[in-house]
């Protein structure tokens, strides 16, 4: 299986936590200003053509824990195609537009993944439920695309907000197209402690999503 790994920084690729710790080759877009969703779709014109079966997207601020993680995801891919590390099998599509509070939240919700955490010195897991397992959305953190997903499905430029919404978009394009999406067990940690504040950009994108998915809001959506 051929699979391409790519991430988009906004600073040189060495510096990245990504680089220094995947063994595996990384192909980086540096110093990126662009919007990921059409970043992406750049990734996925490359994969096409240089006939990838797999499409790693991932944020530069990872380590991929699991060991021999590519059969992994050749394993998971015979039954997924979109896996990510964390995600929802579950939503309903409000305000807030994030995957866990539309999943349902921490207590109750239909959420299944794990993810670790670090701000350098100290770390701590978030464990969202089980897995693997079908989900309709999955965080862009980290998604591996089959060829199947990404000849398909390409991300929505129309997006206003460039680093939001372009994962949770993705996955319920191909959850509505019934291409199969799944929580795996790959093992990440993140440096980022995530969204911290709803700002100007976040509600362009909000409202855009809303408005995107506005025949189905707030109905519950499951798999």
């Amino acid at each position: 299986m051929k699979t391409f790994i790519f991430s988009a920084t906004k600073s040189n690729s060495e510096r990245t936590l990504l680089y220094k710790t995947c063994n595996e080759k990384v192909f980086f877009v540096e110093h990126n200003k662009k919007p990921l969703s059409v970043v992406y779709n750049k990734a996925i014109d490359f994969a096409i053509e240089e006939n990838v079966d797999n499409l790693i997207l991932c944020h530069d601020d990872i380590v991929i824990e699991s060991a021999e993680f590519l059969v992994k995801l050749e394993n998971l891919h015979r039954t997924y195609d979109v896996i990510g590390v964390a995600g929802t099998s579950e939503i309903t599509i409000q305000a807030p537009v994030l995957w866990h509070l539309m999943g349902g939240g921490f207590s109750g919700g239909k959420l299944h993944g794990a993810v670790a955490h670090t701000n350098g010195e100290q770390k701590h897991m978030s464990s969202f439920g089980v897995y693997p397992s079908p989900a309709i959305l999955v965080d862009g953190v980290f998604m591996s695309i089959s060829k199947k997903a990404f000849s398909t499905v390409r991300f929505d430029e129309s997006n206003p907000a460039s680093f939001h919404f372009y994962d949770l978009a993705y996955c319920l394009d191909c959850s509505l197209q019934k291409i199969r999406v799944g929580v795996g067990d790959i093992l990440i940690t993140h440096s980022s402690p995530g969204l911290r504040e709803f700002t100007n950009e976040f509600n362009k994108g909000q409202e855009w999503f809303l408005k995107k998915y506005e025949q189905y809001q707030n109905k519950k959506l499951t798999i």
